[in-house]
């Protein structure tokens, strides 16, 4: 017997909402979308299933129940007006990161940026937006995860820009130090997740990449070792992602490793401490 659109709807909803799914009628719609291969407002057009659409649809609905991501399942997420393609072992891009792609703009338009690097550039979500519209300025790409590398070059092959930006693989500012590279600003979104909070993650977030998430066991490894290695430069502006639980960590670190420095902390949408911006010169 085939099976109705409207009951695959209801039945994919219902299963969904048992794990919390903050949108389980989306989340059923692009299920479907996916099943029908079609974009998600034409599966209207359908009426029902057929056997192959029924076993791909229940796979992926499986799948998901499982807290595999959606956007794992779609192979693809919307970030600041851009399709950046996903797939399984690269971190998912987040809308409140879109605050340190707005400051990163801002301190652009303002400072005397001429090149910059960005540290853990994931699928490209922050260079990529910042390549397209800034075009004159030299990008470089930091990246410890060879997967996440190849998913970043990949989509900047989509918006072809790939010849502005270019990929290293290496942790913290290692490739940029090692070829005596000159930069002006760094950004990073990096991993800032303490021990702590690790056991409290959602089985779906637990499903992406540790090393994107794990910032050792006070969130501040990432911080303490980028501060280490800034130590060899003139001067630099630094714009880096926080979670609001570390902001007096990050500033009881600032004032051990830094002199001579300039502190701001930016909230996100939801008033919580997200983007913080140093500026530091060696005197």
């Amino acid at each position: 017997m085939l099976l109705l659109l409207k009951e695959a709807l209801l039945k994919a909803k219902n299963e969904l909402a048992k794990i919390n799914s903050s949108a389980p009628y989306l989340e059923a719609e692009i299920l479907l979308a996916l099943a029908l291969d079609v974009e998600r407002p034409y599966i209207y057009l359908f009426d029902y299933l057929n056997d192959i659409q029924e076993k791909k649809f229940n796979y992926l609905l499986k799948k998901r129940l499982q807290g595999v991501p959606i956007n794992y399942l779609q192979g693809k997420k919307y970030f600041f007006n851009l399709e950046l393609e996903i797939e399984e072992g690269v971190f998912i891009p987040r809308p409140e990161t879109e605050l340190l792609l707005e400051k990163s703009m801002e301190v652009i338009c303002k400072k005397n940026v001429n090149s910059l690097v960005e540290i853990g550039v994931g699928s490209g979500n922050i260079i990529i937006p910042l390549a397209l519209k800034f075009p004159n300025l030299k990008f470089f790409g930091c990246e410890i995860s060879p997967k996440a590398l190849k998913l970043a070059l990949k989509n900047a092959k989509k918006y072809k820009i790939d010849d502005k930006i270019e990929f290293f693989l290496g942790p913290y500012l290692f490739p940029i130090l090692l070829r005596n590279i000159s930069i002006d600003l760094i950004i990073a979104n990096p991993p800032y997740i303490s021990s702590i909070e690790m056991f409290y993650l959602s089985k779906e977030v637990k499903r992406e990449p540790w090393n994107a998430l794990y910032g050792g066991f006070d969130g501040c490894k990432f911080y303490r070792e980028l501060l280490k290695e800034i130590k060899i430069l003139d001067k630099i502006i630094m714009i880096l992602e926080i979670s609001p639980f570390i902001i007096n960590k990050l500033q009881r670190i600032l004032n051990l490793y830094l002199k001579n420095y300039s502190l701001e902390v930016y909230k996100d949408i939801l008033d919580k401490e997200r983007v913080v911006i140093i500026e530091w010169q060696n005197i």
